[in-house]
């Protein structure tokens, strides 16, 4: 059923807060109020609000070290996102996580992960707790064209299509992995082609 036109003004309305959450973030950033790093989620925030959209709150959600969008995407509010940002106990992850690390137990996100790829293989794994215990759940995973090229990557590619497990896996490929150019980590343009392997 294509989405009405209430669906479309929620949805725009989702992406203008996670654009402007990151917006304002940038801003503290570079005026030192924030510490640690701070990796933008700007430019992807239909990915986040559309991928959103089609899932149950039951589902599962991993994302990278790029996780603010989805998390508010997901229900995070403002406010708690924010104050992870700054550190704050009534951040997300009680201010202890920062810009990488949040986490939200609640909206079943279930984390940004600051290495990249680390968490494909606990996504597999959490996919495959759905398909053991059939609770009809599904594990979406965001990852970035860097990960496809760490080992980890292959083995949840390998697991989730061997074992037919209820996983999507997101690859958002900005084709600037942590500031390398994608011509110089893969010799294939099309990432695409690496799934057909699985």
């Amino acid at each position: 059923m294509p989405p009405t036109r209430d669906d479309l003004l929620t949805y725009y309305r989702q992406m203008m807060v996670i654009r402007r959450f990151e917006e304002e973030s940038a801003r503290a950033y570079a005026q030192g109020k924030i510490g640690g790093f701070l990796h933008l989620y700007i430019g992807q925030e239909a990915v986040a609000v559309g991928t959103n959209a089609v899932l149950e709150p039951g589902d599962y959600v991993f994302q990278t070290y790029r996780d603010h969008g989805i998390a508010l995407a997901r229900g995070m509010t403002p406010r708690a996102a924010m104050a992870e940002l700054f550190g704050k106990d009534a951040g997300c992850s009680r201010g202890l996580g920062g810009s990488m690390h949040f986490f939200d137990v609640e909206h079943n996100f279930l984390g940004g992960w600051g290495i990249i790829g680390g968490h494909l293989a606990l996504a597999a794994g959490t996919a495959f707790k759905s398909k053991y215990t059939g609770d009809g759940r599904v594990t979406v995973c965001f990852f970035g064209e860097g990960a496809t090229n760490i080992g980890g990557f292959h083995e949840a590619m390998s697991l989730a299509g061997l074992w037919k497990l209820p996983a999507v896996f997101i690859c958002e490929n900005n084709h600037y992995a942590m500031g390398t150019p994608l011509h110089r980590t893969s010799p294939l343009e099309d990432l695409s082609i690496k799934a057909q392997g699985y």
